[in-house]
């Protein structure tokens, strides 16, 4: 990062990754801050009111009264210097009168701003992210209980934040969780309560729509033997690595499942023709039969999978055509093993 021509605070890198993990700039207006700066105009008597966040080398504002919009690079940003001090209300009653201010865009400029306060906002960890503050155009002082309301709406704006990132964790928790529920934890694919949720959806779907669903069922041929041989590093790498095969040819509307151990579930809704079901599992097959170098051992494997087919029937439910599938690839692994 290139030397900042304003000053910053002694935690500026901290500062910037915790506003960051908000993510709160640049996003749509929410009433909760619109009544932050409508209260913070009302109790001050202020015609503008902002919350700002300072990021990088730029303020921006979450909610405006008064202004089109207070983004402004930051070193012109009244705000970026009352961060500095997160313990204080910073004020300037008078820009015209003050140097540090006289000659700012913000002052001489549309803008126009005479006078300046802010609160800053702060998290529990002490970063001052931003701030609530206002303007006015004429010269001014605030009262003790105007100070006090900025500082405590800056409070409450930074207890809204702190929900904010609170409520986003457990969002992202919860969406693991559920994913987690459904996915296999080895190779990510969907696991035997989705494929069967999907498999009866798929169902549903052609009683309406008329179109063939299909069910490949596979096992991987030998794969005891690098188990016994290679170690179950060896295997599991070889499971992730059919997975990644199986998914990569199939098509966004069908899944691809581990149902158990070296057992794979291919569900294929809305099929066309007859035998596209059989030209799917050709191609699958095909994919895996692939060298493949795994990692863990330095060893190259060619795996193969026997493909199980079956079409779906009328009045046959999710775990019938599952099990005339699983029969299927059985006959499949016999016909190979007569012909090897």
């Amino acid at each position: 990062m290139a030397a900042a021509t304003y000053p910053v605070p002694a935690n500026e890198s901290e500062r910037l990754e915790a506003l960051r993990a908000l993510a709160i700039l640049d996003t749509d207006d929410e009433q909760l801050y619109d009544d932050v700066v409508t209260l913070a105009s009302a109790i001050c008597h202020a015609p503008v009111a902002i919350i700002n966040f300072i990021d990088a080398d730029r303020q921006w504002g979450k909610a405006i009264i008064g202004l089109d919009d207070s983004e402004a690079p930051r070193e012109h940003s009244f705000c970026a210097r009352t961060i500095l001090d997160p313990d204080a209300l910073f004020v300037v009653p008078d820009t015209h009168a003050d140097p540090e201010w006289a000659h700012n865009p913000m002052v001489t400029g549309d803008a126009d701003v005479r006078f300046y306060a802010g609160a800053p906002i702060v998290t529990g960890e002490g970063h001052a992210l931003g701030t609530v503050c206002i303007a006015d155009h004429v010269t001014r002082e605030l009262t003790h209980t105007q100070r006090e309301a900025l500082k405590t709406l800056a409070r409450q704006t930074a207890a809204h934040l702190e929900l904010r990132k609170t409520t986003r964790s457990l969002a992202d928790a919860c969406a693991s969780l559920q994913h987690m529920a459904v996915h296999d934890t080895l190779t990510g694919l969907a696991n035997r309560v989705l494929l069967h949720d999907r498999l009866e959806l798929a169902l549903k779907q052609r009683r309406r729509r008329g179109r063939a669903v299909g069910v490949l069922f596979g096992d991987l041929n030998g794969f005891k033997a690098i188990n016994d041989t290679l170690g179950h590093h060896a295997g599991d790498e070889l499971l992730k690595v059919v997975a990644d095969r199986l998914s990569a040819t199939a098509r966004d509307t069908d899944t691809v499942a581990r149902f158990a151990g070296d057992e794979f579930v291919v569900v294929l809704p809305e099929l066309g023709l007859p035998g596209d079901l059989e030209a799917v599992a050709l191609r699958m097959a095909a994919a895996v039969a692939r060298p493949a170098t795994l990692g863990c051992c330095d060893a190259t494997v060619t795996p193969a999978i026997s493909l199980g087919r079956a079409l779906a029937q009328d009045g046959e439910d999710a775990d019938a055509l599952l099990a005339r599938a699983d029969a299927a690839m059985y006959d499949a692994k016999r016909a190979a093993k007569a012909a090897a």
